[in-house]
């Protein structure tokens, strides 16, 4: 598949197209591969909501790979709390049933990357992802506040933990700056195929619409163009999408079209108002300063000094039921992994 190749496909048969999905890719020699799926699992959401991954489209995938004889791992770092484990937004979601036993908890894991040049000069992905050999993304067509939509690029940033999020937003609050480390953690590990979720979907007023399509490749810059396109705007409204070609790291004349383009009617994006940027951005660096003030807490009396929460780690900032909250950066990986529940999240201001 030419890099900034698109394909339109309208869904009659998934199973079958799928079979040209892959055979489009390149992607033909998969036996053996470590193949890991990340469909957009943002919280707990019934399918019909329209607002994650389709878990047909995840049941079909995962059925194709592990026919091909892949060994498949499903997963995505949705931000945790105090309600809701991994486990539990992605049984809500549906994704458990369609992994087909495959899904797995990746936040608590995680691989240091250094990048001294870049605006996020170090980064922590989980190690799922670092040690995949195909990374196939699975983004929803859908809007979204900041960014204006949330497509491939924006999937990739759910490689990060999910309680580093809140961090990376809180250190970048203006939305260009925000929408240049989205491109950078997207260079991090590129997908090797983009499955656009566009068959029932839901636009910034909640109506609801069935394109019943996937759209597809390889460049997630060339996707999202396109899937900026059939939402009926202009795809420099979507800053990822300005930046990158501002950047050079795509050209829209270079995307070729194969399918049936059409733009869905009506379809609203939410509305950019004069000001509007400066009081998302204002408002999200409030609330993320007051979900950094969360610190975890570690319950001398629950604590067993089995030390995983030392072991997981990423900033080794944990001894001996001691953490060092001057190099904490606030992922909660020593939460997820704790098996007695000894470690709470606290305020401290």
């Amino acid at each position: 598949m030419p890099k900034h190749r698109v394909y339109i496909k309208d869904i009659v048969d998934i199973d079958e197209s799928l079979v040209e999905i892959f055979d489009s890719s390149g992607l033909t020699h998969l036996a053996r591969k470590k193949v890991f799926v990340k469909p957009n699992m943002l919280r707990p959401a019934e399918p019909e909501d329209a607002v994650v991954t389709n878990p047909e489209v995840i049941a079909h995938v995962v059925s194709f790979l592990v026919r091909a004889g892949a060994d498949v791992t499903v997963g995505d770092n949705p931000v945790p709390n105090r309600a809701c484990t991994e486990l539990d937004i992605a049984e809500r979601c549906g994704f458990l049933e369609a992994a087909q036993g495959r899904f797995k908890s990746i936040g608590k894991y995680s691989k240091r990357i250094r990048r001294p040049q870049s605006k996020l000069k170090e980064v922590y992905i989980s190690k799922e992802i670092a040690d995949c050999d195909i990374l196939i993304s699975l983004p929803k067509f859908r809007t979204h506040d900041l960014t204006t939509m949330t497509l491939a690029i924006k999937n990739q940033f759910g490689i990060i933990p999910g309680g580093l999020k809140p961090y990376i937003h809180s250190k970048f609050p203006r939305i260009d700056d925000f929408s240049k480390v989205l491109l950078e953690i997207y260079d991090l590990c590129p997908p090797d195929l983009i499955i656009v979720d566009c068959i029932n979907i839901v636009d910034a007023r909640g109506r609801k619409f069935s394109p019943g399509k996937l759209i597809f490749g390889v460049d997630g810059h060339s996707v999202d163009y396109i899937c900026a396109q059939i939402a009926g705007i202009n795809p420099d409204r979507i800053p990822t999408l300005k930046l990158a070609r501002e950047q050079g790291l795509f050209d829209p004349k270079d995307i070729e079209i194969q399918g049936r383009f059409q733009v869905i009617k009506g379809y609203a994006v939410p509305f950019r108002f004069p000001f509007r940027s400066s009081i998302v951005q204002s408002v999200a660096q409030v609330l993320y300063r007051i979900w950094l003030a969360r610190t975890p807490i570690i319950d001398g009396y629950k604590c067993t000094d089995c030390r995983l929460c030392e072991d997981v780690c990423p900033a080794q900032c944990i001894k001996r039921r001691h953490i060092d909250y001057k190099k904490c950066i606030k992922c909660y990986c020593c939460i997820e992994v704790c098996p007695n529940q000894a470690i709470k999240t606290r305020f401290r201001f």
